[in-house]
């Protein structure tokens, strides 16, 4: 079932990348050609480009786990031991979810809060607070994650991170 649920997520985060870089890209280049060709700026492009960034590298939290691409020490294991190692490994897995539930608990808090306030974008006048939503849906995709981690753990199998070519998953 975990095995499942990461390549649903697989599917999300590649979709929701690729869609937000294509968004990001082409609102760019019709901001250049609105500004230089028909010297009409667009009031709007830079706060939708913000905003597509911003949740580009919420995902790619969840991405850096499921592809144990986040910083870590390596050079501790390797001098560890064995025995050692998968002591570390099980302690990195539990501050990584510590993140998470951070993550979604205080990203969600920020997430209803906004809403209720019934915050609005300057430009775009959005409810601001379906921005921060991606930030406990980060937290939830990354918990995942390191489910997934944990029970590898917990079963004596090494984890393998997933290949980084996303046709692949």
């Amino acid at each position: 079932m975990i095995a499942a649920i990461n390549k649903a997520i697989d599917r999300i985060e590649g979709f929701a990348m690729i869609a937000f870089m294509l968004v990001a890209t082409l609102v760019a280049v019709i901001q250049v050609i609105a500004r230089y060709v028909f010297n009409n700026s667009l009031f709007w492009s830079e706060e939708l480009i913000l905003y597509t960034l911003i949740s580009m590298s919420f995902l790619a939290c969840s991405m850096g786990v499921r592809y144990a691409a986040h910083i870590s020490v390596e050079v501790l294991p390797l001098l560890a031991g064995p025995r050692l190692a998968g002591v570390l490994r099980f302690i990195a897995t539990v501050l990584g979810v510590v993140f998470a539930l951070s993550l979604i608990y205080y990203g969600g808090r920020l997430f209803i809060n906004t809403t209720a306030m019934g915050q609005l974008s300057p430009a775009m006048r959005i409810p601001v607070g379906y921005v921060y939503g991606i930030i406990p849906l980060s937290g939830l995709f990354m918990l995942m994650r390191y489910i997934w981690i944990f029970s590898c753990i917990l079963q004596g199998k090494e984890y393998t991170p997933l290949k980084t070519d996303i046709s692949a998953s």
